[in-house]
């Protein structure tokens, strides 16, 4: 039959409410890509009790964006059906409610859903109810879940290890031996053991328990990884520092270097250099903390000193080697929470990962020499003292144009100064850009120097807000201020979001919308592919004022479907004039993309 004719016989049917139609409809206008006009019709399905049809919904809204209205959807039928009980719990999972989680994962089960068995078990162990886990992941795999039954394998296995530390650690408690209390426990920083820790939260608690004990034996390097594990709870960090802090007194050198690595990540610049100089007048210096100390010099454009941190890493280091590298930022000590396994024997060697930073590091201060552009600016220098007087007499203003000052001339400890004591958004704004951009803060905790702006209507904080937490790897919240940015104006957080419908979620009308959003702030890409998907559609009118803009924007794929929009339009001639434009920059489209993207290129030629 027709595509034309059946799509009109389905949809005289569902306008008619045929059983079935709602559905049968729905389905066809969401596989030919017209969502937008899919959704009613797929809600008038799950209103006449289609539980697949809510679940569609849900995770339509999901994809898009609109949390709430999925949990809606999830709702009207989680009750009653397995998969909308499934999805539902994933969704409370994932915006922190494993309370609520919990408990639909348990009803999904008695519905019958192996899924929510399995899930809602795992949940379990991860609090530690490993009996009550291990008995309905058992009945989860006899049910043919292999993901129950290598989940079950593992959490055994874990359990096993944990018999085995908790037994190594009571034979050195009995001879009161704090080294060997130490080495019993060695295995948990093992990197490979992170994802265990990430999956079952009541791991970090046994792991903390027993550094406890080890360090109650007399072992001051345990007490530091014991705070590391504690540190993964950001609302014990107090207790964390102190526990670090009263590792140095009792005499362990690493301990001073774990609290140099947490002062940066924090963006107390003062503090961190206090301890990577305390860290390296131990006995037999530090690699890594003259490592951070270089960093953190070359990132305030303190490049004698940076140059002499660096060579003073004990690297055999040739100078005027060819090339430039961008420094890659400070080392931590791998392991639980991003800082742990301080053992030095441990380390990288000299001759592997450190020999290649440190090289690049002493390359970068040779390339930042070279270039005026990244050096203090001149005219800046020469507005400070009068800049510092006006800030010495004014206010919140004056004091941001000083902080404004000095952070351009690098000067990042002074600027942080005077930016917190200005304390407007916009100045905490500047803050945190400074410490997470330029001083090695960790994203996630310059957040909260970010979020005044963003409340008041600043589009590019709450971009950068969504930026932080995209890198971190919360999709979902950096969904959420990627939305708020692109609402109000953003132009990449409008990209960000039409990408994400079109690739993860396979919803190009809601793409096109934001690509559409994201072109009228200029960004040429977002025009191309909005320009595309109207081609795609048919609509070639509305396409082409925006693929021309990809044109003028030297978009090399944009003249081909330029072109296809004016044939589209019958305008052949014209078109026949960007098929040869498109011709033309064809061979290097292809280098561009590589061999395996040939395929998906229409070959204008």
């Amino acid at each position: 039959m027709d595509p034309e004719a059946e799509a009109a016989r389905l949809r005289a049917a569902a306008a008619a409410g045929k059983p079935g139609a709602y559905r049968a409809y729905a389905e066809l206008l969401t596989g030919r890509g017209r969502l937008d006009e899919a959704l009613p019709w797929w809600a008038r399905a799950a209103d006449a009790g289609d539980t697949d049809a809510s679940r569609t919904l849900a995770i339509c809204h999901k994809d898009r964006g609109e949390f709430a209205e999925a949990e809606r959807w999830y709702r009207t039928a989680a009750d009653r059906d397995g998969g909308c009980a499934f999805g539902l719990a994933r969704l409370l999972q994932e915006a922190g409610d494993t309370a609520g989680a919990e408990r639909w994962y348990e009803h999904g089960a008695a519905l019958g859903s192996v899924e929510c068995k399995t899930n809602g078990a795992v949940l379990l162990a991860a609090r530690g109810a490993w009996d009550t886990a291990l008995e309905r992941l058992a009945e989860a795999s006899a049910e043919g879940d292999d993901v129950a039954a290598h989940s079950r394998r593992a959490i055994q296995s874990m359990l096993r290890d944990l018999d085995g530390w908790r037994a190594a650690l009571a034979r050195a408690e009995a001879e009161g031996d704090p080294e060997e209390a130490y080495e019993a426990l060695r295995e948990l920083l093992d990197p490979e053991r992170k994802a265990m820790f990430e999956r079952y939260p009541r791991m970090v608690a046994e792991a903390e328990a027993l550094y406890a004990r080890a360090a109650a034996v007399g072992g001051a390097k345990a007490l530091v990884d014991q705070a590391l594990f504690i540190a993964r709870d950001d609302s014990r960090w107090a207790e964390a520092r102190a526990l670090v802090e009263r590792a140095h007194e009792r005499g362990y050198d690493g301990a001073a270097y774990v609290l140099g690595v947490w002062a940066e990540e924090n963006g107390e610049l003062r503090t961190a250099e206090e301890w990577y100089r305390t860290a390296d007048a131990a006995d037999g210096g530090h690699m890594w903390a003259c490592f951070n100390l270089g960093v953190l010099c070359v990132r305030q454009r303190r490049l004698e000193e940076a140059e002499r941190w660096l060579r003073a890493t004990g690297v055999d280091v040739v100078d005027g080697v060819d090339g430039v590298h961008g420094v890659d930022g400070v080392h931590g000590v791998d392991g639980v929470g991003g800082v742990g396994g301080v053992d030095e024997e441990d380390g990288p060697s000299l001759f592997d990962e450190g020999e290649e930073r440190i090289v690049a590091a002493l390359r970068d201060i040779a390339a930042i020499r070279a270039d005026p552009e990244r050096m203090p600016p001149p005219e800046w220098e020469e507005r400070l003292s009068g800049l510092r007087a006006r800030a010495e007499e004014g206010g919140p203003d004056a004091w941001f144009a000083y902080a404004d000052a000095l952070d351009r001339l690098y000067r990042l400890p002074e600027a942080d100064e005077w930016y917190r004591k200005a304390g407007t958004p916009r100045a905490l704004l500047a803050l945190g850009r400074m410490l997470y951009e330029g001083g090695g803060a960790k994203g996630l905790r310059m957040v909260p120097y970010y979020e005044p702006a963003a409340a008041e209507g600043d589009a590019g904080a709450a971009y950068d807000i969504g930026r932080i937490h995209d890198e971190a790897g919360d999709r979902r919240t950096a969904q959420i201020w990627f939305r708020r940015a692109a609402d109000l104006g953003h132009g990449r957080a409008a990209w960000w979001l039409g990408w994400t419908s079109e690739e993860r979620g396979g919803d190009p009308q809601h793409a096109e919308r934001w690509y559409v959003r994201a072109a009228r702030s200029g960004l040429v890409p977002p025009a191309f592919l909005a320009g595309r998907s109207m081609v795609r559609r048919g609509a070639c009118a509305e396409a082409e004022p925006l693929l021309r803009v990809a044109c003028e924007g030297k978009h090399e794929e944009a003249p081909y479907w330029l072109a296809e929009a004016l044939r589209g339009l019958g305008r052949t001639e014209e078109a026949e004039r960007w098929l040869r434009v498109a011709a033309s920059a064809y061979p290097d489209l292809l280098r561009q993309y590589g061999e395996m993207a040939r395929p998906a290129l229409r070959d204008p030629g």
